[in-house]
């Protein structure tokens, strides 16, 4: 198939050659065109090719990335917007806001004798301010993208033998982590993913909590510890069925209550709704479920839905900063912007005024790929899958 320049991907002459899926046969190809003069691609040389030629800008860039790589239907939708290009043009628009006060202070600059109106001034203030609240607004659900393009991290944490594994497999709804009597038999971290209402939760099940001589335990309840501190969110397990423990008591006090929920499990082997000592962790958010017969389950992925969205409407939000490059550069463009009307409130002088401009410009252009370094471009499309 061949296609002419500039309406290819890359703008470029371009053949593509369709075959049967053998993998002989897809070796016997690659091996004839090689011979002719060709070589293979770079990691992400084709999309590389594409921004640089103008058919994409870098946000567009990345969202081929994330949709490659997406594991949700909530994260293919936001790369799929992002490829429509929705990000570039909200960060376009602010730009293009910036550039017009900025215009206006440097001819400040440039003719001194001239002054500011009142009436100037204050309309530069309220630009400033739109652009600022614009920005901000990219800004506020950054964390949450960057999640979406993850998974919001589950940790499954308590004292050996209360029954994390199990819960882990309830959840994936297959047999992944081996289960026991035998106190201690999960020594390493087991991660998988699961989608609940299309937001990606990567689950990950640890080495039971207790002191312990053992050195390969105490490795395991280590990277316990780490995985703990890392978590977006906690599932502690407690035994229901029994009396609390040492090891309970000690990371029920230690534990971040805003994103941690209590799972009392086994339930199926207590009488009551609730175990005797409910009433000391009564103020915590407390699920009761068995993960033997799957009672609580649906109520649990209710509260992990709940918890990870933090309110936020998902489907209906149409622009998302999504990783912690953008979140980054972003994140500067605002504290120039800060600065900015700092320093139009204050008079402190037009010179400094349009230093954060140029800031705020340079970082935003950062984000789209028009003031980027070549070590950085390298780094972003070293991560692409070769031929993409």
């Amino acid at each position: 198939v061949v296609m002419r320049a500039p309406n290819s991907y890359t703008t470029e002459d371009v053949v593509e050659i369709h075959c049967h899926g053998s993998p002989f046969v897809l070796r016997k190809i690659l091996e004839l065109v090689l011979n002719s003069g060709a070589r293979l691609a770079e990691p992400g040389e084709f999309t590389q090719r594409a921004f640089l030629n103008g058919r994409i800008d870098l946000t567009q860039a990345e969202a081929i990335y994330d949709l490659i790589h997406a594991n949700s239907e909530i994260g293919a939708a936001i790369a799929a917007n992002q490829m429509s290009g929705n990000l570039y043009k909200a960060i376009d628009d602010v730009r293009k806001k910036i550039v017009s006060i900025a215009s206006s202070v440097e001819a400040k600059i440039e003719f001194p004798e001239e002054y500011f109106e009142k009436s100037q001034k204050d309309s530069i203030s309220i630009s400033l301010d739109q652009a600022y609240n614009d920005l901000k607004k990219l800004l506020k659900h950054a964390e949450f993208g960057q999640k979406i393009r993850k998974g919001v991290s589950v940790t499954l944490i308590g004292r050996p033998n209360v029954g994390k594994s199990s819960l882990l497999n309830l959840l994936l709804n297959e047999e992944r982590a081996i289960v026991t009597e035998i106190p201690g038999t999960t020594r390493d971290l087991i991660e998988e993913f699961i989608q609940i209402e299309g937001i990606p939760f990567r689950l990950t099940d640890t080495a039971g909590i207790r002191n312990s001589n053992d050195p390969i335990e105490k490795e395991g309840i280590n990277r316990a510890q780490v995985a703990r501190k890392n978590a977006d969110l906690l599932l502690l397990v407690l035994d229901a069925s029994e009396r609390l423990k040492k090891e309970d008591t000690s990371l029920i006090n230690e534990i971040e209550k805003n994103k941690t929920i209590i799972i009392l499990n086994k339930k199926d082997l207590i009488k009551s709704n609730n175990p005797p000592w409910y009433n000391s962790i009564s103020d915590l958010e407390n699920i009761l479920v068995s993960a033997k017969s799957g009672d609580g389950l649906n109520k649990l992925k209710s509260k992990l839905y709940e918890k990870a969205l933090n309110g936020i409407e998902p489907f209906q939000e149409k622009i998302w900063i999504t990783n912690r490059r953008q979140l980054q550069y972003a994140s500067n463009a605002l504290d120039s912007l800060k600065s900015a009307r700092k320093v139009l409130s204050e008079s402190q002088g037009e010179e400094f005024l349009a230093a954060d401009l140029r800031s705020c410009m340079n970082n935003l252009g950062v984000i789209v790929g028009e003031t980027t370094v070549d070590e950085l471009l390298e780094k972003i499309f070293s991560e692409f899958c070769i031929g993409k």
